[in-house]
């Protein structure tokens, strides 16, 4: 289940792996509690690594975890203090091996039926989501030690920020746009239905002679992205032809359009308010959900032979759940 209120994706990924952190913790700690034992789930990868791997110094704990050298002291040193681990001259006199006591050893033992309780349960959790997490953390990982967050981010600002875009209802002069905006994504993603080409080639008479609106994200003079308000029947409207120039994405285009669809849909007292997609268009689904729009049951059949996944308007600020594609 995903909340259709959901804020952080790309940029709050940090955000939403915390989140996720915080929720495996503090079950995971429960069951600690539970079992009578002193543990936190921040001691685990100190643990589990010298249970798997037996004694060894802190750098080699770290290289194991991927954290620093002064992170990994800071947990060791907490071990230590609470009777666990204990610090001990190694074949380089530079460095201490860290091992268990008899306390921790016994810390081991009783925690083992839990481990294998807890991954059993993540492995579940995961099969549940339809998702190979393990390989989208390793893929993300590998993405990031060849090229860092920091330099990725530092080339886009050093790119400069999109030229900004207005917002304008249908101009004849726009007209053109209309259809080749819609057009090229088309042809990108799909096929040119009938329908299309009535609609796109004549939007007078399809959409805003019927009370529908049109709208176009201008930018330099020129339209580089488009949406339609179309009614459908009494106080019920349609988003649809939503499309942005390749060239020109960013700086939030897509979402000022949807937007203005939504202000102009609440301005005429609209009953329902819904669109129809694509499961292959992960982005603009990812979008809609953002913006309150709630996966359900289409009440008829759509006319298009690509929609496979309908949605409707939940309200601002709406708190509901609705099931991933």
């Amino acid at each position: 289940m995903q909340s259709s209120n959901e804020l952080y994706f790309e940029l709050g990924l940090g955000t939403r792996m915390r989140r996720l952190l915080e929720t495996l913790s503090t079950d995971a700690e429960r069951l600690y509690a539970e079992a009578g034992m002193d543990f936190k789930a921040s001691y685990f990868y100190v643990v589990y690594a010298l249970a798997e791997r037996g004694a060894m110094p802190i750098s080699d704990i770290a290289r194991l975890a991927g954290f620093s050298h002064s992170a990994v002291s800071q947990t060791v040193k907490k071990l230590i203090s609470l009777g666990y681990l204990e610090a001990e001259p190694g074949d380089d006199a530079r460095q201490k091996v860290i091992g268990f006591t008899e306390k921790g050893a016994e810390i081991v033992k009783r925690s083992t039926p839990l481990w294998a309780a807890l991954e059993g349960a993540v492995k579940e959790a995961v099969e549940e989501s339809g998702a190979d997490i393990l390989a989208g953390i390793t893929g993300l990982e590998t993405s990031l030690a060849n090229k860092g967050l920091y330099a990725r981010a530092s080339e886009k600002l050093a790119a400069g920020q999109p030229a900004p875009f207005t917002i304008e209802p249908f101009d004849v002069k726009y007209r053109q746009a209309f259809y080749d905006l819609n057009v090229d994504w088309l042809k990108k993603y799909f096929v040119i239905e009938p329908i299309d080409e009535t609609v796109l080639s004549d939007p007078e008479s399809q959409i805003l002679a019927k009370g529908g609106e049109i709208f176009f994200a201008i930018r330099d003079g020129r339209a580089v992205g488009t949406v339609a308000l179309k009614p459908t029947s009494e106080g019920v409207f349609e988003l649809t032809k939503l499309g942005v120039d390749p060239t020109a994405q960013g700086g939030g285009m897509g979402r000022a359009l949807c937007e203005e669809v939504i202000r102009r849909f609440e301005a005429r007292g609209g009953t329902l308010l819904f669109l129809e997609t694509n499961t292959v268009l992960k982005p603009a689904i990812r979008l809609y959900e953002t913006l309150n729009f709630v996966a359900k049951e289409p009440p008829a059949p759509s006319p298009y032979e690509r929609a496979n996944y309908y949605m409707e308007w939940e309200g601002r600020n709406a708190d509901r759940t609705t099931e991933a594609a």
